[in-house]
């Protein structure tokens, strides 16, 4: 046989196999590789938990007992012996009025503070002319102080006597001042639709001065024998809420009714059992059937 033949005929073996394996690999590349997709999420168990509701609002702090000092006959203030902060007691004289009127003069007229307790407020000035309805200063007892707050109309419902409070101060925000309702109005006031109520602290504290604004965190409603997950663990597609259950290795979508949610936990009312292995992270790419590899928390 010639070189030349033995030469064609080893290119026309060549290209054979060259075609056979690419025509294999075509095929491997055309076959359906079956692959299931397996998602990490962690899970917890559910369980029932106590959660309380609670309002948030503004108050201010005030003295229980604040009176006004009038004179008992009107004419010129000529002098006061008070000021803000002093501490008076009952029948002392604080200050004096000349009733005397021109071509006549009287005797000067001693005004008493008709309680105990400390100068609030100076009203009136040495030289202001009064009335018998003029204040001259407010005597206070700043060792009663009551907290004033007022709940939106909504949520009048839920108020009652002794209901717990947390105050915090700008001054002292990591400080939560214990207090509780011990006045409620009976009445809505119709200009702002509000019900106004007193707190009294549960225990008196030389921090808190009237004139000072709390935040207040009323705590109401108690939820008590409630499967309780965390907010995020609730999915809503479609206007439904569903929760993810694990049973073996696959992830079922559960509906449920949620109840109320409370500082990033939710009551579910109906769709879960105690003990469930509900899907708390990772929960976002789930569908109904998904298998999962679960790490509890």
């Amino acid at each position: 046989m010639s070189k030349k033949l033995l030469f064609i005929l080893s290119i026309l073996i060549v290209g054979v196999i060259l075609t056979t394996v690419s025509c294999k690999k075509k095929e491997e590349a055309a076959a359906p590789v079956n692959r299931e997709r397996v998602y990490a999420v962690v899970t917890q168990k559910a369980a029932v938990a106590e959660l309380q509701d609670s309002i948030e609002i503004n108050g201010e702090v005030d003295v229980k007992t604040n009176v006004a000092i009038y004179p008992e006959i009107g004419g010129k203030l000529v002098s006061l012996a008070v000021e803000v902060g002093d501490r008076v007691q009952k029948g002392q004289v604080i200050a004096t009025v000349d009733p005397s009127k021109p071509g006549y003069s009287y005797v000067m007229n001693p005004v008493k503070s008709t309680i105990s307790g400390v100068v609030t407020q100076v009203i009136s000035r040495v030289g202001t002319t009064l009335t018998t309805g003029t204040g001259i200063v407010t005597v206070g007892d700043i060792d009663n102080l009551i907290i004033h707050a007022n709940i939106p109309e909504r949520n009048v419902g839920e108020l009652k006597k002794n209901l717990a409070a947390d105050l915090f101060f700008p001054a002292y925000p990591d400080t939560a001042f214990k207090a509780h309702i011990t006045w409620i109005s009976p009445v809505v006031d119709p200009a702002s639709r509000s019900k106004q109520i007193e707190l009294t602290l549960d225990k008196k504290d030389s921090r808190i001065n009237t004139g000072m604004f709390p935040k207040i965190k009323l705590y109401t409603t108690v939820y008590d024998g409630y499967i309780v997950v965390p907010d995020d663990a609730v999915v809503t597609r479609a206007g439904q809420d569903y929760v993810f259950v694990i049973t073996g290795d696959i992830a079922r979508r559960v509906p449920v009714r949620k109840l109320i949610t409370i500082d990033n936990s939710t009551i579910i009312a109906e769709g879960l059992s105690v003990g469930d292995s509900i899907v708390v992270d990772g929960m976002d790419v789930l569908v109904d059937g998904s298998k999962v590899n679960q790490v509890e928390r």
